[in-house]
């Protein structure tokens, strides 16, 4: 038994001893092809991450950061205090429109448990305002529901925020 363990010991030893000597290699590019820059340590994701920024307004984007940041084709969008898009995909995004798809949760549904199971929704924003020069959407409106949102949290989502976005005060 003894023997077995001081094996075990030595082989340890001399793979951790011939680990420490390695170099690490960097990965080739097809490796990082496909890999999404890390957001910043607070977890917000920043406009810079969105590859297909192409142009357009703008949204506050509160995720992760209580001022908000400008961003455009947010994946994950927190647009105000009630409400929250998660997981979206964006279809569409120009200086007067964006059109996208994904899950939405927010406070006027914790009740029903959404924070684990968000309601897949279709989502247009709209109505563009000028803040110091910088344009943001400033509505949005559900152009499309899944069946699994009843009514009550259809009317509980509008009742909210009233279709709403967070925009930045002035400077």
């Amino acid at each position: 038994m003894r023997h077995g363990i001081l094996i075990g010991l030595c082989t340890s030893a001399l793979l951790a001893a011939t680990a420490c000597g390695e170099e690490e290699q960097a990965p080739s590019p097809s490796e990082t092809r496909d890999v999404q820059p890390e957001a910043e340590e607070s977890g917000a994701p920043t406009a810079e991450e969105s590859p297909q920024d192409t142009g357009g307004a703008y949204v506050l984007n509160r995720y992760g950061d209580e001022e908000g940041f400008d961003d455009r084709r947010p994946r994950e969008y927190v647009s105000g205090e009630f409400t929250t898009f998660t997981d979206m995909e964006w279809d569409e995004w120009s200086g007067e429109r964006a059109r996208g798809e994904g899950e939405v949760l927010g406070s006027w549904c914790l009740d029903q448990g959404c924070q684990d199971d968000p309601y897949d929704v279709e989502v247009e924003l709209t109505d563009p305002v000028e803040v110091d020069g910088t344009p943001y959407f400033s509505q949005y409106t559900i152009t499309e529901y899944d069946d699994d949102m009843p009514e009550e949290m259809r009317q509980a989502l509008e009742d909210a925020d009233g279709g709403r976005l967070d925009v930045p005060v002035g400077r």
